[in-house]
C-alpha cells in the first residue's frame, strides 16, 4: 500500500538524544512497535511527531492538531486508506463543514472519517447552478416537474441550487487527485467512533503476516502456521502446491526483514523463521534488530544464524548519540562532581565517536552494540581480516 503520510518521530527528552524513527502511515502493528523500540521512551518518556510528507489528503495539512497521539494519527490514516474515491470526497466535505481554519483534534477527524455514510454526494454538482439543475431534473424541486422544456431552461438554477445548499448546510468539494469532488450534505448525525477505539500498541497474533497470491486470487496467511494450514493455502488458490504461488510480507516482528521474507522462495523456511521469532522475548528482540542493522543483514539464512549468537554481544540501548556515549563513559570513570566539571571542556561528540571506534561497536537506531570479544561486528560467513575466523 502506498503510504498516505510520512511521519518523523523524535524522543522529546533529553536534548542529547538522537533517538528517532521515520514511519509511513498507515503503519502495520509491528512497524509501530518497532518505532517505539527506536525511540526508547521508557515509562515516562514522550515523543514529538511531525508529518513530513502528504502523499494523499493534502487538505489535512493545516487541519491536524499536533497535540494528538501517534496512535490516533495512525487510526485516522488507517480509516482514510479504506475509503473509496466518493467517500474521500465526502470526507473532504465533512472537513469543510467544520467551518474552522484552526487545527481539528484527531478524535474528531477519526469520527469524520468514519461518518462518510452519514452524507450523500452528487459528484457532478460542483457549483450552485449544477446543483440546482440536477435537483430540478430529478424531480426534487416542487412545481417544475411538468414544465415545457423551453420554460424549464429559463429557470434560475443557480438560485435554486443556492437555496438548497443553504437549507441543507451542504458544501462543494473541488475535484482533486484523491477524489472526484462534488456536492456533499449530511443526512444523519456523525458517528462517535474515536472514543470506542483501543489505541494501545499491541503485538498481533502472528510474527509474520503474508499475502499469498496467484492468478486466481490472494489470501492472507499468519505465521507461524501449522502444516495443515500451510497445505490448505494452495487448495484455496486452486493450485496443487506452493511452487506456483508467490507472496509478499505485509508485516513482520522484525520490519527490517520484510523484503527478505518477500523474496524467500521456501515457505517452510519462512515458517520456521517465524517460529523462531515467536520464541524471542522483547529484550532479545531489540538486541536482535540492532545486530541485524549492525551486520547489515538482509537475508533470512544469515538472519537465522545471527539469532543463535545473541550471547556474543553487549547491547546498550540507552545510547542513541556519540554525546550520550561520551557522557556515559565520563560518568563511569569519574565521580559526578568531576564529570560535571570536565564535560563543558570536552568535545563530547568526537570523544563518543572515538569510544565507539575503540569498542569496535556500532551505534544503531536501537542503541550501541559491540561484541564481547571486542572484535568488529560482521555478517555470518565474513572472515575477520587478519584473523581468519568466521564470526557469528
Amino acid at each position: 500500500m502506498k503510504p498516505f503520510f510520512t511521519v518523523y518521530l523524535k524522543k522529546a527528552y533529553p536534548p542529547d538524544s538522537n533517538a528517532h524513527a521515520v514511519l509511513n502511515l498507515p503503519a502495520a502493528p509491528y512497524k509501530v512497535l518497532d518505532a517505539l523500540d527506536r525511540l526508547r521512551l521508557g515509562k515516562n518518556g514522550s515523543m514529538l511527531w511531525e508529518i513530513t510528507e502528504y502523499s494523499q489528503f493534502g487538505e489535512l495539512r493545516p487541519r491536524i492538531d499536533k497535540n494528538g497521539s501517534l496512535y490516533e494519527l495512525n487510526a485516522l490514516v488507517q480509516r482514510l486508506s479504506e475509503l473509496d474515491e466518493e467517500q474521500s470526497a465526502v470526507f473532504a466535505g465533512l472537513l469543510e463543514m467544520e467551518h474552522t481554519s484552526k487545527p481539528i483534534p484527531l478524535p474528531r477527524l477519526i469520527d469524520l472519517a468514519h461518518s462518510t455514510e452519514c452524507c450523500h454526494i452528487l459528484p457532478d454538482a460542483l457549483n450552485d447552478s449544477q446543483l440546482g439543475r440536477i435537483r430540478a431534473e430529478s424531480g426534487c424541486v416542487p412545481g417544475v416537474d411538468n414544465l415545457p422544456r423551453d420554460v424549464f431552461e429559463m429557470l434560475d438554477f443557480e438560485r435554486i441550487g443556492r437555496n438548497i445548499r443553504i437549507s441543507e448546510n451542504g458544501v462543494f468539494v473541488e475535484r482533486s487527485m484523491d477524489h472526484p469532488g462534488g456536492y456533499v450534505a449530511r443526512h444523519a448525525p456523525l458517528l462517535e467512533v474515536a472514543k470506542t477505539l483501543d489505541l494501545t500498541p499491541m503485538a498481533p497474533d502472528y510474527t509474520i503476516l503474508l499475502e499469498v497470491f496467484h492468478d486466481s486470487g490472494a489470501v492472507q496467511l499468519k505465521l507461524p502456521a501449522s502444516e495443515q494450514d500451510l497445505d490448505g493455502i494452495p487448495q484455496t488458490l486452486d493450485e496443487p502446491d506452493w511452487l506456483d504461488l508467490s507472496w509478499r510480507c505485509l508485516d513482520c516482528k522484525v520490519p527490517g526483514l520484510m523484503d527478505a521474507v518477500s523474496e524467500a522462495r521456501d515457505i517452510h523456511a519462512v515458517n520456521d523463521f517465524a517460529g523462531m521469532l515467536a520464541q524471542m522475548n522483547s529484550k532479545a528482540l531489540v538486541l536482535y534488530k540492532a545486530l541485524l542493522e549492525a551486520a547489515n543483514c538482509r537475508d533470512l539464512l544469515s538472519a537465522s544464524l545471527l539469532a543463535d549468537s545473541l550471547d556474543k554481544y553487549i547491547f546498550s540501548p540507552q545510547y542513541s548519540s556519540p554525546v550520550e556515549v561520551a557522557k556515559g563513559e565520563l560518568s563511569t570513570i569519574l565521580c559526578d562532581q568531576e564529570a560535571e566539571i570536565i564535560m563543558p571542556h570536552v568535545n563530547l561528540h568526537q570523544y563518543g565517536q572515538a569510544l565507539i571506534r575503540n569498542y569496535n561497536g556500532v551505534l544503531t537506531a536501537y542503541g550501541l552494540i559491540e561484541r564481547t570479544d571486542g572484535q568488529p561486528i560482521q555478517s555470518p560467513g565474513q572472515e575477520q581480516t587478519g584473523g581468519g575466523m568466521t564470526l557469528g
